[in-house]
């Protein structure tokens, strides 16, 4: 009903000459608030039926501890329409630009719980265990090229090995020839020890350490098996290993697609959002859920517990999308805040929304009725939640 109310009160609202005209059958009154913040309350109604919807599907999800795919991609169409409304009209203010970031957060919630069960319950369990095939064949590789530290070449010694330092000589071999055993004879002038006859033997020098690029990065190394000798990978070990492959069918291909896609969706969706809605901005323009969400005594894991239609119980400040958590709170804090916002203006919620025509005369309108907006924008349809749904009553009527 409110989503149909939204939008016959926005062709209503076009000038007579638009192609998208639609008068009312029933127009408000001249002087109500219905006919003077038309375009707004006509806004604020798709809001609310969004924020209904949203609660609705949430519902289900929660009481079965699970996250329906099919189900949210039914609210999909509607969040978009709703949100180009609200992007195309004129939204003045910063009171207003709050409900944009409400729908803004909505979609970045969606997204956070459809990637989050995802990964929780098919890519990382997946993941596991193509990284443990992956891992057998890159120590499969390595073993197959190890070689053992006698036929290491200069510049290929095993990663981190360093070269054995030189034996110290006997003191014997260093002392002079003519006074072995004895103290050192000193300098006629300063006194000090002559150092003239000591000829020590010269120190081998060092094997070179391999310090050439890698075939794989550092913190991939301690993946691979080190040689028989215990001592690290040799470079032609990582460089076998690093050949290793592995193969991802179709449906987990695309999991991964859908999962990387809504990791960057909600992002983008949360940047939006905290641009315009932030608590700050709840602070200053909706002090009255601004009040309930502060001086709350309950937890981010009983979003459960509020009436969605209480106005003054307590509420909580969503959380983080990444937890796939949080819808609940987000709709709470939505319907308060279109409550708060609509009481300035009159507006009534279900008690003033514009009726849907008899199946008949809705029939007769779909002929006349634009198959796009003005923008473009494809009409939509009311989305169906299949099944019953434990939601509070507004959402069930």
């Amino acid at each position: 009903m409110l989503k149909y109310s939204g939008d016959a009160r926005f062709w209503s609202t076009y000038p007579a000459t638009h192609k998208e005209y639609r008068p009312l059958a029933n127009p408000p009154p001249p002087n109500s608030p219905y006919h003077k913040y038309g375009g707004l309350i006509a806004r604020l109604e798709l809001a609310d039926a969004l924020v209904c919807f949203t609660y609705s599907i949430w519902s289900r999800d929660y009481s079965r501890r699970s996250c329906f795919r099919e189900t949210w991609a039914t609210i999909e169409a509607f969040l978009g329409w709703c949100k180009h409304k609200w992007m195309a009209e004129d939204t003045i203010g910063d009171r207003e630009k709050a409900l944009l970031g409400l729908i803004w957060m909505i979609e970045g919630f969606i997204h956070g719980r459809k990637f989050q069960y995802a990964a929780k319950l098919t890519i990382d369990p997946e993941m596991d265990r193509v990284w443990s095939k992956m891992r057998a064949e890159m120590a499969t590789l390595a073993k197959e090229v190890e070689i053992s530290p006698s036929t290491v070449t200069p510049g290929q010694l095993p990663l981190g090995s360093q070269p054995t330092p030189p034996m110290l000589p006997s003191p014997a071999s260093i002392a002079p020839s003519n006074s072995a055993n004895s103290t050192p004879i000193n300098n006629r002038a300063s006194g000090t020890p002559s150092t003239a006859s000591n000829t020590g033997n010269p120190s081998v020098p060092p094997r070179p350490v391999y310090t050439g690029p890698l075939a794989l990065p550092a913190h991939l190394l301690p993946q691979l098996p080190n040689c028989a000798d215990g001592s690290p990978p040799t470079p032609e070990m990582v460089a076998a290993a690093a050949k290793a492959t592995t193969t991802f069918g179709p449906v987990f291909t695309f999991g991964l697609k859908e999962q990387s896609g809504g990791i960057v969706a909600a992002a983008y969706c949360m940047e939006q959002c905290q641009r315009v809605l932030n608590l700050p901005t709840m602070a200053r323009h909706y002090p009255a859920t601004f009040a309930r969400m502060m001086g709350t005594s309950l937890a981010a894991h009983e979003e459960h517990e509020p009436d969605i239609e209480d106005e003054e119980g307590e509420l909580f400040w969503p959380g983080q999308c990444i937890t796939g958590e949080g819808i609940g709170w987000v709709c709470l804090m939505g319907k308060a805040m279109i409550k708060e916002f609509g009481r300035d203006i009159g507006y009534r919620g279900l008690e003033g929304v514009v009726p849907k025509p008899k199946p008949e005369e809705q029939g007769a309108e779909a002929e006349d009725k634009p198959a796009e907006s003005a923008a473009g924008t494809p009409a939509i349809t009311v989305p169906q939640v299949p099944g019953p749904i434990p939601a509070p009553a507004l959402v069930q009527r």
